[in-house]
């Protein structure tokens, strides 16, 4: 099976080199896609050196830039990262047996801190994913550490425009019931720190409560408090 990797960047020019020499360094092949989200400063150029495809996104958010970019990719299956992450260079490896198994459909795994800090924050995270999943709930799923078929991603009309934040919940809230979806919990993606930095962990457990409240009621999430938070 192809693969594709989706990466929305906006605005990303200082550490989006650093995501995509790691998905150039993994052990299966793969198409890296990014899509560029509006960017005023050298996402473009510097995404140009290292993807095979980059594409522009006008309208602006996470899940437009998401979107544009899954319908474009040419994989059997496509997984995506954040443009502020690192991933092993196994990372397309370990979820691949998964997808061996036809009644599984979508496959994700932990994120760990890039910068040395917030390590307990980030493994109360992750323990809640996996607790979650082999509960039943939807609501925990990691955006930024994710691999879903291409045909499940098609079935489900992609992501949900009006989920504006947590946007990987919204999509696996559509999906969760077409087949299985697996945490595996050996393959951790490294995302930055910086919105912890910014928000306080505090602010971003109870954000997340109410984001997903209004997932849950009213099909939706907004994205009012949640500014996007870049490195000075």
């Amino acid at each position: 099976m192809k693969v594709s990797v989706v990466v929305p960047a906006y605005n990303e020019e200082k550490i989006l080199g650093s995501c995509l020499r790691s998905l150039r360094s993994q052990t299966v092949d793969c198409e890296i896609v990014v899509c560029d989200n509006n960017s005023t400063d050298r996402t473009h150029e510097i995404a140009k050196k290292y993807a095979h495809r980059v594409i522009k996104e006008k309208k602006q958010g996470t899940m437009h830039a998401l979107n544009s970019g899954t319908k474009i990719a040419r994989g059997d299956l496509i997984a995506i990262t954040g443009a502020d992450c690192e991933v092993p260079a196994d990372w397309i490896e370990s979820f691949m047996p998964y997808f061996r198994d036809d009644r599984v459909i979508a496959c994700y795994g932990p994120i760990d801190p890039l910068e040395d800090k917030h390590k307990r924050y980030f493994s109360m995270l992750n323990y809640a994913e996996k607790i979650c999943i082999k509960l039943g709930l939807w609501f925990v799923i990691q955006g930024a550490n994710f691999m879903v078929r291409r045909d499940t991603l098609e079935s489900a009309g992609h992501f949900d425009t009006a989920v504006k934040v947590f946007e990987e919940n919204g999509l696996f809230k559509k999906i969760r019931n077409m087949g299985k979806v697996k945490f595996i919990s050996k393959n951790a993606v490294k995302a930055s720190t910086r919105r912890v930095e910014e928000c306080g962990k505090l602010s971003l457990v109870l954000l997340g409560i109410r984001q997903m409240f209004k997932l849950s009621v009213y099909k939706r999430t907004d994205d009012h408090h949640f500014r996007a938070v870049r490195k000075q």
